[in-house]
């Protein structure tokens, strides 16, 4: 087998998925498992996948119908110069829920739109922005496109569908023809349709079982390892999807027989519907597990609190050499944990907060604090 990239995937199929979450939780997440037989890829805990993914049949065969146009219409693909079938490069190629400017200037060439001329109207950015973000192709060429558009120019005009990263879930020691993936089903409204995030859609609905090809590539993770020592204890932060390299680190450990510590901070909605992997986790003698379930009191608990509340412990664990980890959203997760870190660094250690930031710089630098966040 050839290297295996970005733009040499090797296709797999999905052996096993099953929902994490029960019926009464408020959104969906899936453990999707991808069957690896014959594959030999290289990875470790704590690397990605990369998948490429394909769009939903149903929105291809509306997108086709808007463009005046059929299924096997040739198109030439512009960023490879291949020529290829409409359905085809809608269904692999294509973005299909972000509009540009672009889409509107096309529009605005072949027909005189009145609403379409005052958005490209230079005075009227923040319009224009808002509206390219509340669009998406198929409305817009429904809502106003009544001319059938030029096939060629058209298909020009849709970015690229770009691969969707997840973290590895599994540890290849221990599921050598197998690997795992914790996949957070994404739905929005555009008007009064549900729609669904192109990767999350086809590797929990659409994809068939044993049938459907799935793309794939190995995304490494050099910054998001393992210590070499498998009995350094290590601190895993990692509410949500957040947790899915740390089931993959969990597994690692036990194939090396690690007589480690290890401690993991996972938050969720609520208890009852929501709890990754729970039965995986009491496998492990030597993981302390502590719980920031958001909604199942009337005030919310997130993982930053379960952290303040173990301050004490986790600041020993520390100065006692653990490895740090931090997987899950970068946008406010990471900042509160990070925070609260500092925080409590600065109170057990006694530190200002000029010496709290450089304790967790110098951890960095050793290696020993590693965040993996999106």
């Amino acid at each position: 087998m050839g290297n295996i990239d970005r733009n040499h995937p090797v296709s797999v199929t999905i052996k096993q998925r099953y929902p994490l979450t029960r019926e009464s939780s408020s959104k969906q997440t899936w453990h999707v498992t991808l069957d690896l037989k014959g594959v030999d890829l290289d990875y470790h805990p704590g690397d990605s996948i990369g998948i490429h993914a394909q769009n939903d049949p149903l929105l291809v065969e509306h997108l086709i119908e808007a463009m005046q146009a059929t299924p096997s219409d040739t198109i030439t693909h512009k960023r490879s110069g291949k020529k290829m079938s409409l359905a085809t490069f809608l269904t692999h190629h294509a973005n299909l829920s972000r509009i540009t400017s672009s889409f509107l200037k096309l529009i605005h060439e072949i027909e005189d739109c009145s609403k379409i001329g005052n958005l490209l109207d230079p005075d009227n950015k923040p319009k224009l922005r808002t509206f390219l973000k509340e669009q998406d192709p198929l409305h817009l060429l429904q809502g106003f496109s009544k001319s059938k558009l030029p096939l060629q120019d058209l298909c020009d005009q849709f970015g690229p569908l770009l691969p969707r990263f997840y973290s590895i879930a599994s540890s290849k020691r221990v599921h050598k023809d197998a690997l795992d993936l914790t996949v957070s089903l994404f739905t929005w409204m555009q008007g009064d349709e549900k729609r669904y995030g192109v990767a999350s859609h086809f590797l929990c609905h659409l994809a068939k079982l044993g049938e459907t090809p799935i793309p794939l590539f190995v995304q490494p993770a050099r910054h998001f390892r393992l210590p070499e020592d498998h009995h350094t204890d290590i601190i895993m932060i990692g509410p949500g999807t957040g947790v899915a390299p740390f089931r993959a680190f969990m597994q690692e450990r036990m194939h090396h027989s690690s007589k480690a510590n290890h401690w993991l901070f996972f938050g969720e909605r609520n208890s009852q519907s929501d709890y990754f992997y729970e039965s995986d986790w009491k496998k492990h003698d030597r993981l302390h597990v502590h719980t920031a379930f958001s909604r199942d009191q009337e005030e919310k608990v997130y993982v930053q609190h379960k952290i303040k509340e173990n301050a004490k412990e986790l600041y020993k664990w520390l100065e006692n050499g653990a490895h740090l980890y931090i997987c899950g959203d970068a946008k406010m997760m990471a900042k509160d944990v990070e925070q609260t870190l500092h925080q409590l660094i600065s109170e057990e250690g006694k530190k200002t907060e000029v010496e709290a930031k450089e304790f967790l710089k110098a951890l960095r630098k050793q290696g020993r604090y590693l965040l993996d966040v999106y």
